[in-house]
């Protein structure tokens, strides 16, 4: 359950069509769409009541409800909502929870974290985690993002435990607020660290781990993590037998650049057996 009442155009559209109705109650999520709880209107006050401290005026509700690009999130005691998105200084990014049909995904600059039109953020990291099953034992998350690879990967029985790295501490506070990450810091199977992957990974002996998931950031923005270098370390750590799942994306495909190739030629360098383009997952599969 979400600590706090976090809705998207989709769920304040549903509310205000209520209002419209003249409906006195309505079954809604206040999750992003997890869950479903009972929202009460206040035509007399011009609020929606969440909870006794969670409320929202009807004005404010039509304003979420013609907002399609960002996420909200109702403060306690306030009778507003708050865009879910940040600006650092340290980073120069603008970062923001950009909502979709289930879970969000978050938005660096303009760059989603995610596909959300022909896949969906969570479709998205289950077809991820289908490259790597089945999964067991210690399994490395190296990006963690909005934390779904490592709370899907969590899931399986026979996991262990989920070592997940972030090195920007701005993801983490948005990950704070989005309902569908939150297992990420309550599920005990989960280790996020905030560091990064590319010195963190020296920690761990060889074999460690049964299946790695790489899941950098683009290619101009985290070079070290597409590198040689890098590659030998994820082999290194990776169980005889273990898999690898590598999500590239295609930046640059229109103009020629074939990162993917690239990121072959590399794993193969590092010692990856059957080391292949999956271009259904964007991405790159490999085995030790």
């Amino acid at each position: 359950m979400s600590k706090f009442v976090v809705l998207s155009h989709f769920q304040a559209s549903e509310i205000a069509r209520a209002i419209l109705d003249k409906k006195d109650k309505i079954r809604i999520s206040t999750d992003l769409g997890l869950t479903a709880s009972t929202a009460t209107m206040d035509y007399r006050r011009q609020v929606a009541v969440f909870s006794p401290d969670e409320k929202l005026t009807f004005d404010e509700i039509s304003k979420i409800a013609a907002t399609e690009n960002v996420c909200f999130v109702v403060e306690k005691g306030k009778t507003a909502a708050t865009k879910i998105q940040l600006f650092s200084a340290d980073t120069n990014r603008f970062y923001k929870l950009f909502p979709t049909k289930d879970a969000p995904t978050a938005e660096i600059s303009g760059i989603r974290m995610h596909r959300v039109q022909e896949r969906s953020p969570w479709e998205d990291t289950e077809d991820k985690i289908k490259c790597v099953e089945p999964l067991s034992g210690m399994v490395l998350d190296t990006c963690c993002g909005l934390g779904y690879t490592a709370i899907a990967a969590a899931v399986s029985k026979k996991v262990q435990r989920v070592y997940t790295f972030e090195s920007d501490k701005n993801m983490v506070l948005l990950a704070d607020y989005n309902p569908w990450s939150q297992p990420l810091f309550n599920d005990i199977k989960i280790k996020l660290s905030l560091d990064d992957i590319f010195t963190a990974i020296r920690y761990f002996s060889g074999g460690f781990f049964s299946a790695v998931i790489h899941d950098p950031p683009r290619l101009q923005l985290a070079p070290e993590l597409y590198s040689l270098e890098f590659y030998r370390h994820l082999f290194r750590v990776l169980k005889k037998g273990g898999k690898l799942y590598h999500y590239t994306g295609s930046p640059g495909e229109k103009r020629g650049v074939n990162i993917p190739k690239g990121v072959v030629k590399r794993l193969k360098e590092a010692g990856f057996q059957n080391a292949a383009e999956r271009k259904d997952v964007l991405g790159v599969v490999a085995t030790k």
